[in-house]
């Protein structure tokens, strides 16, 4: 008996002592802006392009701690995860980055002068009421430029001091959002 309780309480206490791994918090990202057709917009992929588009799902992300030297900087790890890694990066040139879903980012080659970026982005304060996301490669701001032959679709970007632009742009701000987690489906997609 004494054996039996002994071997009971070491099973009890290595399974007590296992880490248990939770599932990882996941993230839409929706638009707020002055401009009431872009405000609360949740923004989609339209090929490789990241903004508010008529027939895209919703972009979901994971954070991913950034490889940098800063230590509050992610990665947006796309959500469901695959068998390829994907990553919502800035990618352009002279100052004007699209926001992109870019696959294996790490081992993309992209032309020279080009550049792509998925590994400077922070996240603000999860108690704040405005959750935005920040690209801390450069200073800048996000803005949407319309697009489509009816001008219901935007694509998302992140503008800098040195882009020139002639076309209609808003200013806007990216938000995250976490997921109801009960509403989503776990495990990688094929």
């Amino acid at each position: 008996m004494k054996w039996q309780a002994l071997a009971l309480s070491f099973l009890a206490t290595t399974g007590l002592a296992s880490p248990i791994f939770g599932q990882p918090e996941i993230y839409t990202l929706r638009l707020s802006s002055r401009n009431k057709a872009l405000d609360g917009q949740y923004l989609g992929v339209n090929g490789a392009l990241v903004g508010v588009f008529k027939d895209s799902s919703v972009v979901r992300f994971i954070p991913v701690p950034s490889g940098s030297s800063s230590s509050n900087l992610v990665e947006l790890h796309t959500y469901p995860v695959g068998k390829e890694e994907r990553a919502l990066a800035l990618v352009g040139k002279q100052g004007l980055l699209d926001f992109s879903d870019v696959v294996n980012p790490a081992a993309s080659n992209f032309p020279k002068g080009t550049t792509c970026d998925w590994t400077a982005f922070r996240l603000g304060s999860s108690t704040a009421a405005k959750k935005t996301v920040v690209y801390a490669g450069k200073a800048g701001g996000w803005v949407a430029f319309p697009t489509g032959s009816d001008g219901s679709d935007w694509s998302v970007k992140w503008k800098d001091s040195s882009a020139i632009t002639i076309e209609n742009y808003m200013a806007v701000d990216v938000v995250y959002e976490a997921v109801d987690a009960t509403k989503v489906e776990f495990g990688p997609s094929s």
